[in-house]
Protein backbone atom coordinates (compact mmCIF):
# COMPACT_ATOMS: atom_id res chain seq x y z
CA UNK A 1 0.00 0.00 0.00
CA UNK A 2 1.18 3.42 -0.42
CA UNK A 3 2.81 5.27 2.26
CA UNK A 4 3.72 9.17 2.98
CA UNK A 5 5.15 10.07 6.03
CA UNK A 6 2.43 13.08 6.12
CA UNK A 7 -0.47 10.24 5.81
CA UNK A 8 1.31 8.52 8.55
CA UNK A 9 1.07 11.82 10.82
CA UNK A 10 -2.55 12.48 10.15
CA UNK A 11 -3.28 8.55 11.66
CA UNK A 12 -0.93 9.40 14.21
CA UNK A 13 -3.02 12.79 15.03
CA UNK A 14 -6.21 11.47 14.81
CA UNK A 15 -5.72 8.50 16.65
CA UNK A 16 -4.36 11.00 19.90
CA UNK A 17 -7.01 13.41 19.00
CA UNK A 18 -9.60 11.26 19.23
CA UNK A 19 -9.24 10.28 22.68
CA UNK A 20 -12.16 12.05 24.53
CA UNK A 21 -12.32 9.92 27.60
CA UNK A 22 -15.69 11.51 28.51
CA UNK A 23 -17.17 10.81 25.47
CA UNK A 24 -20.09 8.56 27.38
CA UNK A 25 -19.65 10.43 30.38
CA UNK A 26 -19.76 13.91 30.29
CA UNK A 27 -24.00 13.74 30.79
CA UNK A 28 -22.70 12.01 33.98
CA UNK A 29 -20.22 14.30 34.87
CA UNK A 30 -22.30 17.59 34.43
CA UNK A 31 -24.95 16.17 36.18
CA UNK A 32 -22.83 15.14 39.29
CA UNK A 33 -21.70 18.94 39.24
CA UNK A 34 -24.54 19.91 40.26
CA UNK A 35 -26.38 20.84 37.20
CA UNK A 36 -30.12 19.86 36.37
CA UNK A 37 -31.12 18.07 33.31
CA UNK A 38 -32.85 21.43 31.68
CA UNK A 39 -29.21 22.84 32.26
CA UNK A 40 -27.36 20.15 30.30
CA UNK A 41 -29.79 20.47 27.68
CA UNK A 42 -28.73 24.31 27.14
CA UNK A 43 -25.52 22.92 27.33
CA UNK A 44 -26.13 20.49 24.34
CA UNK A 45 -27.63 23.34 22.14
CA UNK A 46 -24.68 25.56 22.46
CA UNK A 47 -22.51 23.18 21.39
CA UNK A 48 -24.33 22.53 18.49
CA UNK A 49 -24.70 26.45 18.74
CA UNK A 50 -20.87 27.12 18.28
CA UNK A 51 -20.52 24.85 15.40
CA UNK A 52 -23.32 25.98 13.09
CA UNK A 53 -22.12 29.68 13.89
CA UNK A 54 -18.37 28.55 13.46
CA UNK A 55 -19.07 26.03 10.97
CA UNK A 56 -17.91 27.96 7.78
CA UNK A 57 -15.70 30.24 9.24
CA UNK A 58 -13.45 27.85 9.84
CA UNK A 59 -13.67 26.05 6.78
CA UNK A 60 -12.67 29.44 5.01
CA UNK A 61 -9.74 30.09 7.06
CA UNK A 62 -8.64 26.34 5.82
CA UNK A 63 -8.55 26.94 2.47
CA UNK A 64 -7.49 30.69 3.22
CA UNK A 65 -4.34 30.24 5.13
CA UNK A 66 -4.04 26.08 5.58
CA UNK A 67 -4.96 23.21 6.75
CA UNK A 68 -2.31 22.71 9.40
CA UNK A 69 -3.12 25.78 10.65
CA UNK A 70 -6.72 25.41 11.11
CA UNK A 71 -6.09 21.50 12.36
CA UNK A 72 -3.59 23.07 14.95
CA UNK A 73 -5.82 25.72 16.54
CA UNK A 74 -8.59 22.97 16.38
CA UNK A 75 -6.15 20.75 18.70
CA UNK A 76 -5.50 24.00 21.01
CA UNK A 77 -9.27 24.48 21.48
CA UNK A 78 -9.37 20.99 22.57
CA UNK A 79 -7.24 21.20 25.54
CA UNK A 80 -9.11 24.07 26.16
CA UNK A 81 -12.04 22.10 26.37
CA UNK A 82 -10.83 19.83 28.52
CA UNK A 83 -9.07 21.84 30.76
CA UNK A 84 -12.32 24.43 31.22
CA UNK A 85 -14.38 21.07 32.32
CA UNK A 86 -11.65 20.45 34.72
CA UNK A 87 -12.16 23.70 36.74
CA UNK A 88 -15.93 24.55 35.70
CA UNK A 89 -18.82 24.93 38.64
CA UNK A 90 -21.24 26.74 37.11
CA UNK A 91 -23.31 26.76 34.58
CA UNK A 92 -21.41 30.13 32.36
CA UNK A 93 -17.70 27.69 32.22
CA UNK A 94 -19.49 24.53 31.40
CA UNK A 95 -20.98 26.37 28.65
CA UNK A 96 -17.61 28.06 27.72
CA UNK A 97 -15.59 24.56 28.00
CA UNK A 98 -18.61 23.46 25.18
CA UNK A 99 -17.98 26.44 23.00
CA UNK A 100 -14.60 25.95 23.12
CA UNK A 101 -15.05 22.04 22.08
CA UNK A 102 -17.49 23.41 19.17
CA UNK A 103 -15.57 25.91 17.73
CA UNK A 104 -12.73 23.01 17.66
CA UNK A 105 -14.58 20.84 16.31
CA UNK A 106 -15.16 23.30 13.03
CA UNK A 107 -11.44 23.99 12.94
CA UNK A 108 -11.01 20.19 12.45
CA UNK A 109 -13.79 19.26 10.05
CA UNK A 110 -13.04 19.63 6.11
CA UNK A 111 -9.38 20.66 6.86
CA UNK A 112 -8.69 17.00 7.82
CA UNK A 113 -9.90 15.29 4.49
CA UNK A 114 -8.63 18.33 2.35
CA UNK A 115 -5.21 18.00 3.78
CA UNK A 116 -5.40 14.10 3.37
CA UNK A 117 -6.23 14.51 -0.10
CA UNK A 118 -4.14 17.34 -1.50
CA UNK A 119 -1.37 14.90 0.13
CA UNK A 120 -2.29 12.54 -2.45
CA UNK A 121 -2.98 14.91 -4.95
CA UNK A 122 0.81 16.01 -5.21
CA UNK A 123 2.08 12.90 -5.47
CA UNK A 124 -0.58 11.89 -8.25
CA UNK A 125 -1.97 9.28 -5.88
CA UNK A 126 -5.66 10.57 -5.60
CA UNK A 127 -6.99 6.90 -6.00
CA UNK A 128 -5.81 5.87 -2.74
CA UNK A 129 -7.98 8.72 -1.19
CA UNK A 130 -11.04 6.25 -0.03
CA UNK A 131 -8.59 4.08 0.80
CA UNK A 132 -6.91 6.58 3.30
CA UNK A 133 -9.94 8.40 4.37
CA UNK A 134 -11.30 4.57 5.46
CA UNK A 135 -7.90 4.12 7.47
CA UNK A 136 -8.97 7.53 9.05
CA UNK A 137 -12.37 6.48 9.59
CA UNK A 138 -11.76 3.13 11.56
CA UNK A 139 -8.44 4.99 13.68
CA UNK A 140 -10.87 7.27 14.85
CA UNK A 141 -13.45 4.27 15.80
CA UNK A 142 -10.88 2.41 17.30
CA UNK A 143 -9.74 5.23 19.09
CA UNK A 144 -12.85 6.53 20.28
CA UNK A 145 -14.23 2.97 21.54
CA UNK A 146 -10.75 2.83 23.81
CA UNK A 147 -11.02 6.27 25.42
CA UNK A 148 -14.82 5.07 26.20
CA UNK A 149 -13.94 2.00 27.90
CA UNK A 150 -10.49 3.67 29.26
CA UNK A 151 -12.87 7.06 30.40
CA UNK A 152 -15.07 4.58 32.46
CA UNK A 153 -12.44 3.02 34.42
CA UNK A 154 -10.83 6.25 35.13
CA UNK A 155 -13.87 7.72 35.90
CA UNK A 156 -14.41 5.39 38.63
CA UNK A 157 -10.55 6.98 40.03
CA UNK A 158 -11.48 10.11 39.86
CA UNK A 159 -12.88 12.63 37.50
CA UNK A 160 -9.35 14.22 37.44
CA UNK A 161 -8.06 11.74 35.87
CA UNK A 162 -10.66 11.71 32.81
CA UNK A 163 -10.03 15.16 32.29
CA UNK A 164 -6.26 15.35 33.15
CA UNK A 165 -5.94 12.46 30.88
CA UNK A 166 -7.22 14.16 27.91
CA UNK A 167 -5.06 17.08 27.98
CA UNK A 168 -2.21 14.93 27.91
CA UNK A 169 -3.54 13.17 24.78
CA UNK A 170 -4.53 16.03 23.15
CA UNK A 171 -0.99 17.87 23.56
CA UNK A 172 0.52 14.99 22.10
CA UNK A 173 -2.17 15.11 19.32
CA UNK A 174 0.07 18.27 18.59
CA UNK A 175 3.43 16.57 18.16
CA UNK A 176 2.05 15.06 14.39
CA UNK A 177 0.86 18.11 13.89
CA UNK A 178 4.00 20.26 14.43
CA UNK A 179 5.43 17.72 11.72
CA UNK A 180 3.08 18.11 8.96
CA UNK A 181 3.52 19.16 5.65
CA UNK A 182 1.11 21.86 4.15
CA UNK A 183 0.85 20.75 0.31
CA UNK A 184 0.32 23.18 -2.02
CA UNK A 185 -3.17 23.92 -2.74
CA UNK A 186 -5.01 25.70 -5.77
CA UNK A 187 -4.93 29.53 -4.76
CA UNK A 188 -7.45 31.88 -6.08
CA UNK A 189 -5.31 35.24 -7.22
CA UNK A 190 -6.43 38.20 -5.05
CA UNK A 191 -5.51 41.49 -5.88
CA UNK A 192 -5.34 43.87 -3.01
CA UNK A 193 -8.39 42.52 -1.38
CA UNK A 194 -9.58 43.02 2.25
CA UNK A 195 -10.20 40.88 3.81
CA UNK A 196 -13.96 40.83 4.35
CA UNK A 197 -13.96 40.94 0.08
CA UNK A 198 -11.97 37.77 0.23
CA UNK A 199 -13.60 35.93 2.24
CA UNK A 200 -17.00 36.88 0.87
CA UNK A 201 -15.56 35.93 -2.58
CA UNK A 202 -14.84 32.17 -0.56
CA UNK A 203 -18.32 31.74 0.28
CA UNK A 204 -19.19 32.39 -2.61
CA UNK A 205 -16.97 30.23 -4.32
CA UNK A 206 -18.52 27.15 -2.28
CA UNK A 207 -21.85 28.01 -3.18
CA UNK A 208 -20.50 28.23 -7.12
CA UNK A 209 -19.60 24.44 -6.66
CA UNK A 210 -23.09 23.81 -5.70
CA UNK A 211 -24.47 25.86 -8.57
CA UNK A 212 -22.34 24.37 -10.98
CA UNK A 213 -21.74 20.56 -10.21
CA UNK A 214 -25.45 19.20 -10.18
CA UNK A 215 -24.07 15.94 -9.56
CA UNK A 216 -23.05 16.27 -6.04
CA UNK A 217 -26.51 17.74 -4.77
CA UNK A 218 -28.45 14.04 -4.50
CA UNK A 219 -25.40 12.28 -2.68
CA UNK A 220 -24.98 15.31 0.05
CA UNK A 221 -28.75 15.49 0.73
CA UNK A 222 -29.21 11.48 0.89
CA UNK A 223 -25.85 11.93 3.11
CA UNK A 224 -27.33 14.72 5.47
CA UNK A 225 -30.32 12.94 5.73
CA UNK A 226 -29.00 8.86 6.97
CA UNK A 227 -26.31 10.86 9.22
CA UNK A 228 -28.35 12.93 10.81
CA UNK A 229 -31.26 10.14 10.94
CA UNK A 230 -28.76 7.77 12.54
CA UNK A 231 -27.27 10.88 15.23
CA UNK A 232 -30.63 11.28 16.69
CA UNK A 233 -30.79 7.57 17.03
CA UNK A 234 -27.96 6.72 18.81
CA UNK A 235 -28.52 9.56 20.98
CA UNK A 236 -31.81 8.84 22.17
CA UNK A 237 -31.22 5.06 21.27
CA UNK A 238 -29.82 5.00 24.34
CA UNK A 239 -33.24 5.55 26.72
CA UNK A 240 -34.98 3.78 23.99
CA UNK A 241 -33.02 0.68 24.42
CA UNK A 242 -33.20 1.26 28.28
CA UNK A 243 -37.14 1.24 28.06
CA UNK A 244 -36.94 -2.21 25.92
CA UNK A 245 -35.11 -3.42 29.44
CA UNK A 246 -31.34 -3.50 28.76
CA UNK A 247 -28.93 -2.27 31.17
CA UNK A 248 -26.41 -0.06 31.51
CA UNK A 249 -24.03 -2.28 30.65
CA UNK A 250 -25.27 -4.09 27.58
CA UNK A 251 -25.92 -0.87 25.98
CA UNK A 252 -22.53 0.13 26.83
CA UNK A 253 -21.17 -3.45 24.78
CA UNK A 254 -24.05 -1.91 21.86
CA UNK A 255 -22.17 0.88 21.18
CA UNK A 256 -18.76 -0.43 21.42
CA UNK A 257 -19.92 -3.30 19.27
CA UNK A 258 -20.60 -0.46 16.73
CA UNK A 259 -17.70 1.08 16.88
CA UNK A 260 -15.24 -1.69 16.78
CA UNK A 261 -17.71 -3.12 13.42
CA UNK A 262 -17.25 0.45 12.21
CA UNK A 263 -13.56 0.19 12.08
CA UNK A 264 -13.87 -2.74 9.80
CA UNK A 265 -16.68 -1.24 7.28
CA UNK A 266 -14.33 1.75 7.01
CA UNK A 267 -11.38 -0.63 6.48
CA UNK A 268 -13.62 -1.92 3.64
CA UNK A 269 -15.42 0.83 1.54
CA UNK A 270 -12.61 1.19 -0.48
CA UNK A 271 -13.61 -2.40 -1.73
CA UNK A 272 -17.11 -1.40 -2.66
CA UNK A 273 -15.87 1.85 -4.91
CA UNK A 274 -14.21 -0.66 -6.89
CA UNK A 275 -17.16 -3.13 -7.55
CA UNK A 276 -20.13 -0.56 -8.05
CA UNK A 277 -20.72 2.86 -9.97
CA UNK A 278 -20.70 5.92 -7.21
CA UNK A 279 -24.62 6.43 -8.33
CA UNK A 280 -25.59 2.56 -7.60
CA UNK A 281 -24.26 2.65 -4.54
CA UNK A 282 -26.07 5.75 -3.38
CA UNK A 283 -29.40 4.28 -5.01
CA UNK A 284 -29.01 0.55 -3.59
CA UNK A 285 -27.32 2.26 -0.22
CA UNK A 286 -30.39 4.12 0.41
CA UNK A 287 -33.26 1.65 -0.37
CA UNK A 288 -30.85 -0.92 1.80
CA UNK A 289 -30.71 1.79 4.92
CA UNK A 290 -34.93 1.73 4.54
CA UNK A 291 -35.25 -1.25 4.70
CA UNK A 292 -33.24 -1.75 7.83
CA UNK A 293 -35.33 1.44 9.40
CA UNK A 294 -38.38 -0.68 8.91
CA UNK A 295 -36.88 -4.06 10.96
CA UNK A 296 -35.38 -1.39 13.34
CA UNK A 297 -39.23 -0.18 13.96
CA UNK A 298 -41.08 -3.63 13.45
CA UNK A 299 -38.51 -6.38 15.03
CA UNK A 300 -38.53 -7.87 18.45
CA UNK A 301 -36.21 -6.35 20.63
CA UNK A 302 -32.74 -8.05 19.84
CA UNK A 303 -33.73 -7.71 16.29
CA UNK A 304 -33.99 -3.81 16.68
CA UNK A 305 -30.38 -4.22 18.14
CA UNK A 306 -29.03 -5.80 14.89
CA UNK A 307 -31.40 -3.62 12.91
CA UNK A 308 -29.35 -0.66 14.36
CA UNK A 309 -26.21 -2.36 14.19
CA UNK A 310 -26.56 -2.55 10.40
CA UNK A 311 -28.22 1.50 10.05
CA UNK A 312 -24.86 2.28 11.47
CA UNK A 313 -22.23 0.35 9.35
CA UNK A 314 -23.97 1.57 6.05
CA UNK A 315 -23.09 5.16 7.03
CA UNK A 316 -19.65 4.09 8.01
CA UNK A 317 -19.42 2.13 5.09
CA UNK A 318 -20.30 4.97 2.77
CA UNK A 319 -18.69 8.14 4.17
CA UNK A 320 -15.38 7.18 2.66
CA UNK A 321 -17.07 6.89 -0.88
CA UNK A 322 -19.00 9.66 -0.49
CA UNK A 323 -16.17 11.85 0.59
CA UNK A 324 -14.26 10.83 -2.00
CA UNK A 325 -16.47 11.18 -4.99
CA UNK A 326 -17.23 14.85 -3.53
CA UNK A 327 -13.13 15.24 -3.46
CA UNK A 328 -13.06 14.63 -6.65
CA UNK A 329 -15.36 17.88 -8.01
CA UNK A 330 -13.41 20.41 -6.04
CA UNK A 331 -10.53 22.12 -6.37
CA UNK A 332 -7.90 22.81 -3.79
CA UNK A 333 -8.85 26.40 -2.69
CA UNK A 334 -12.31 25.53 -1.94
CA UNK A 335 -11.88 21.96 -0.71
CA UNK A 336 -12.73 22.77 3.40
CA UNK A 337 -14.81 25.26 2.71
CA UNK A 338 -17.28 23.25 0.98
CA UNK A 339 -17.32 20.61 2.91
CA UNK A 340 -17.75 22.91 5.95
CA UNK A 341 -20.84 24.14 4.10
CA UNK A 342 -22.06 20.51 4.33
CA UNK A 343 -21.39 19.94 7.72
CA UNK A 344 -22.89 23.62 8.58
CA UNK A 345 -26.07 22.45 6.95
CA UNK A 346 -25.46 19.08 8.71
CA UNK A 347 -24.97 20.63 11.82
CA UNK A 348 -28.49 22.75 11.52
CA UNK A 349 -30.51 19.78 10.77
CA UNK A 350 -29.41 18.40 13.77
CA UNK A 351 -29.74 20.78 15.83
CA UNK A 352 -33.29 21.46 15.14
CA UNK A 353 -34.29 17.56 14.78
CA UNK A 354 -33.21 17.07 18.07
CA UNK A 355 -35.47 18.78 20.58
CA UNK A 356 -38.12 18.37 17.61
CA UNK A 357 -38.30 14.30 17.54
CA UNK A 358 -37.52 14.87 21.69
CA UNK A 359 -40.78 16.61 21.82
CA UNK A 360 -42.43 13.90 19.00
CA UNK A 361 -41.50 11.03 21.64
CA UNK A 362 -42.90 12.63 24.48
CA UNK A 363 -46.55 13.00 22.56
CA UNK A 364 -46.33 9.88 20.44
CA UNK A 365 -43.84 7.71 22.07
CA UNK A 366 -41.02 6.31 20.00
CA UNK A 367 -42.15 3.62 17.70
CA UNK A 368 -44.26 6.28 16.18
CA UNK A 369 -41.28 9.34 16.48
CA UNK A 370 -39.22 6.72 14.57
CA UNK A 371 -41.95 5.93 11.52
CA UNK A 372 -42.32 9.68 11.22
CA UNK A 373 -38.13 9.60 10.93
CA UNK A 374 -38.93 6.88 7.78
CA UNK A 375 -41.58 8.69 6.14
CA UNK A 376 -39.52 11.46 5.59
CA UNK A 377 -36.49 9.64 4.33
CA UNK A 378 -38.84 7.77 2.21
CA UNK A 379 -40.34 11.48 1.36
CA UNK A 380 -36.55 12.24 0.14
CA UNK A 381 -36.17 9.26 -1.09
CA UNK A 382 -39.10 9.96 -4.41
CA UNK A 383 -37.95 13.48 -4.26
CA UNK A 384 -34.59 13.13 -5.58
CA UNK A 385 -33.94 9.03 -6.47
CA UNK A 386 -36.80 8.72 -8.71
CA UNK A 387 -36.78 11.89 -11.05
CA UNK A 388 -35.71 11.59 -14.42
CA UNK A 389 -32.04 11.09 -15.05
CA UNK A 390 -31.24 14.58 -15.89
CA UNK A 391 -31.60 16.00 -12.57
CA UNK A 392 -28.82 14.36 -11.53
Amino acid sequence: MFRNRNINMIYLYIFFGQLFFDRALWVIYLSDSGLSLGEIGIIEAILHLSIVLFELPTGMIADLYGRKISILIGSVLSIGYAGFMLISDSLTLFGLAFVSLGVGLTFHSGAQQALAYDTLREVNREKDYTRVFGNMTALALLSLSFAKLAGGLMAEVSWEWVYGGMIVMQVLALIPVLLLHEPEREMRVVERKGILQTWRDQFVSGLIVWKENPPVRVPIVLFIAVSTVLVILTFYGQEYFTRLGYSSFVIGVIFTVDGLLGVVMAKLAYRLEQRWAFFSIVKYGYAFYLLFFVLFIVSPRHGIVLSFLALAQLVTLFEPVFSNFIQNMLSSDVRSTFFSLISLVESFVIMVGFPAFGYAIEHIGFENGFLVLLLLLVAIYAAVLLKPKKAF
